[in-house]
């Protein structure tokens, strides 16, 4: 029980509000069938004849001992009762704990355990026997999250290597910490989640070869967990030490980290930076220190500019492996996965080879674990980061994740967690990060179908437990731009029907420059941009409350249509200049104006869902329009988008199940509109005046052009 409400067993997600004095109460409730203990009735046991103990770790992050190794929390032991409450089966004992007061956030686990015997309760002869020992029942796990991952923020994957990058005589240049955060205001979501940044190796310390992917290398082949890559911040001859000092973006902790003892002795205090020279700085601290001193500057800067703006920075924790030449082979072999010469392993995952990488032997390595889940505390404490992305969460030992969890959230409480989840679905309904990936990548990029959609989400709500938070996307950095893929479908699809050319160049008159509207390529961008924002809207609002709530994610660039990859690995560049030019600028708006309504109208991520499947009367023959209803107790939202690049379609759609009254009149108005967010031509219309009656019994018509996106509110008339 959650503050009274029934919870199902099993994985509970919870959320608190890590800002205030709100907490949250809980109550744990065991059944035990006693049927066939003995042939007579009244000799069965009842309550009177057992005790019950409930066994968790609930509020309780670990500790450290004196070498630093992490210890999860001592067991605590919680008196359970009888509860005799009413609707309790026959031939079952339920128990019940006291109300728990949940205080902070983390993962935490708790069983029931029961005795038979004589002995007091508090004997420490008393024999115990727990749920689990009875039957197949697993502990019990509580997953608590800060109240903001609730509110199911929008996620921009970005790649610092690649933003502001630029290429001089043939020489690529790394874009930097800086770059981003000049830019951080034009980036429409509410977290930046960073790919990793720690400094990259790219050689073999066994063989000596150079054994980076691409010509840059992969920024999670990791040489040094707890140094940032110096590509990307500022040279000490480009920056104003002085002023960072005066802004209090270097700090005590940074001399003490960085600085030897001998260092100290010469600088004893931060104001000490800013009366030398670059020159005597590098003398007495060498250029590898003061350049780790002005990226954390930089990134304290880039953090501080985002929470101003009201947004958060998470980052890349990466668990599986390290570069080939990472310190850690030699100190620490043992924690690596060996090949038959004792090297350690290279990196495969489903079907991406990761040659450059040496593979961790993670699973319950415990001293590996412990200096792994430093990191995150590590750098957040550094540069108050608001929370870390897991690397193939899926992968990881379950103590390990919640040892992960708790260790942040010790250090921040507010820290969102998410889990990568590159799997089967059921392999990852366990995962104990706040949020979790929702895999909608093949879906958004070659499903045409509504029933294709509306199948995997509703395998998303079966698969994993109520209070799940899924974070949707189209694309990332391990895929093709999705953009790129939809323009060359249409481009071949107009090839084959220049009927359809002439549909798409009127539709766009308005929105690309007159010389495109002749280019059969250019025309086929524009259905591709319309694809794009829809498929955000679809992750923004196709989630329901009583199940899984979505989240939607985006990577860098898909905001104005970037159809580069951002292949961290090569030389190529990303144009974000582009989203001041048309039509990029058209959906780069129509992305902030998601991001207004999703913030106006929170039925639209926290409401639940109705999908209209097209099998019901009057429904779209060729399954192509998807519509869905999002609603709670005071508004009532529909959504639509038509799949088809070449047809409109129509359907109409009955709200039987909505909080409508029946003898109320209501009144329609469009809350987005893609078509209009693009400057399409063609004008969406409907019918605006219903009453309930209207609504629930005959529903509503809509007929959508090719690839377009509505959300509708549906409002009691004034």
């Amino acid at each position: 029980m959650v503050d009274g409400e029934e919870q199902p067993p099993g994985l509970c997600r919870i959320f608190l509000n890590t800002e205030g004095e709100y907490t949250r109460s809980v109550r744990i409730c065991v059944e035990l069938f006693a049927r066939g203990v003995t042939d007579s009735p009244d000799e069965r046991p009842g309550p009177d004849d057992m005790d019950a103990r409930l066994w968790m770790d609930i509020n309780e992050h670990g500790f450290h001992d004196e070498r630093g190794m992490h210890h999860p929390p001592l067991p605590r032991y919680v008196p359970m009762h009888p509860d005799t409450a009413p609707g309790s089966r026959p031939d079952t004992i339920v128990f019940s704990s006291r109300d728990i007061e949940v205080t902070t956030t983390g993962v935490f686990h708790f069983t029931a355990a029961f005795s038979a015997d004589a002995l007091p309760f508090q004997d420490p002869a008393k024999q115990w026997v727990t749920v689990n020992q009875l039957s197949h029942n697993q502990d019990g796990v509580l997953v608590v999250s800060p109240l903001t991952v609730q509110e199911c923020p929008s996620i921009a994957e970005v790649c610092i290597r690649k933003y502001g990058a630029s290429v001089k005589d043939g020489v690529f240049r790394s874009g930097r910490i800086k770059n981003l955060s000049e830019d951080l205001e034009n980036i429409p979501a509410e977290v930046i989640y960073l790919l990793p940044f720690f400094v990259p190796g790219t050689g073999d310390s066994y063989t000596g070869e150079d054994v980076r992917k691409g010509a840059l290398g992969s920024i999670y082949a990791v040489k040094d967990f707890f140094s940032i890559d110096p590509d990307l911040i500022t040279p000490p001859e480009e920056t104003d030490i002085p002023g960072l000092v005066s802004l209090g973006l270097i700090t005590e902790q940074d001399m003490n980290q960085l600085l030897t003892g001998e260092q100290q002795n010469e600088l004893r205090f931060v104001n000490d930076l800013a009366s030398r020279t670059l020159e005597e700085l590098v003398q007495l601290l060498g250029r590898d220190t003061i350049t780790q001193l002005i990226g954390r500057a930089e990134m304290r800067w880039l953090v501080d500019k985002a929470h101003g703006l009201d947004k958060r920075i998470i980052f890349d924790l990466v668990l599986m492996q390290t570069s080939r030449d990472c310190p850690l082979i030699d100190r620490h072999i043992d924690w690596y996965a060996l090949d038959e010469n004792g090297r350690p392993r290279k990196h495969k995952i489903a079907w991406l080879d990761y040659s450059d990488v040496a593979l961790f032997d993670l699973k319950f390595n415990k001293p590996l674990q412990n200096y792994l889940s430093g990191v995150a505390p590590y750098w957040i404490s550094v540069c108050d980061f608001d929370g870390v992305r897991i690397d193939a969460a899926q992968t990881v030992d379950r103590p390990f994740l919640k040892q992960i969890k708790n260790r942040i959230n010790a250090v921040k409480a507010d820290a969102i967690v998410l889990g990568e989840t590159l799997c089967a679905m059921n392999e990852a309904a366990d995962v104990t990060t706040d949020m979790i990936y929702t895999l909608l990548v093949d879906h958004h990029v070659h499903t045409t179908n509504a029933h294709a959609y509306f199948n995997i989400f509703e395998e998303i709500h079966a698969q994993f437990s109520r209070g799940t938070v899924g974070m949707a996307y189209f694309e990332n950095h391990d895929s093709a731009r999705a953009t790129r893929i939809w323009h060359e479908s249409f481009h071949e699809h107009m090839q084959r029907e220049p009927a359809l050319f002439h549909y798409w160049a009127s539709q766009a008159a308005h929105a690309l420059p007159a010389p495109s509207l002749e280019n059969m390529w250019d025309v086929a961008y524009y259905p591709a941009l319309l694809k794009n924002i829809m498929s955000s809207v679809v992750n923004c609002c196709a989630g329901t409350s009583d199940h899984v709530r979505l989240a939607y994610a985006f990577e860098m660039g898909a905001d104005y249509g970037e159809e580069q990859r951002t292949d961290f690995e090569s030389d190529t560049l990303l144009y974000p200049h582009l989203r001041a030019q048309t039509p990029h600028n058209l959906l780069h708006a129509a992305y902030v104006s998601l991001a207004k309504l999703k913030n106006r109208h929170t039925v639209l991520h926290q409401g639940r869902v109705w999908y209209l499947r097209n099998s019901e009367p009057g429904g779209d023959p060729d399954d192509r329009l998807m519509a869905w209803v999002k609603y709670d107790e005071a508004r009532t939202v529909i959504a639509a988008c038509n799949l088809d690049v070449s047809s409109a379609h129509k359907g109409s759609f009955r709200l039987h199940f909505a909080p409508l009254a029946r003898n109320a009149s209501y009144r329609l108005r469009f809350l987005y509109d893609s078509y209009a967010e693009l400057n399409a031509l063609h004008t969406v219309k409907m019918r605006v005046n219903y009453t309930g009656a209207d609504l629930m019994d005959d529903g509503i018509s809509l007929l959508l052009p090719p690839i377009s996106t509505l959300v509708i509110d549906i409002a009691p008339a004034q």
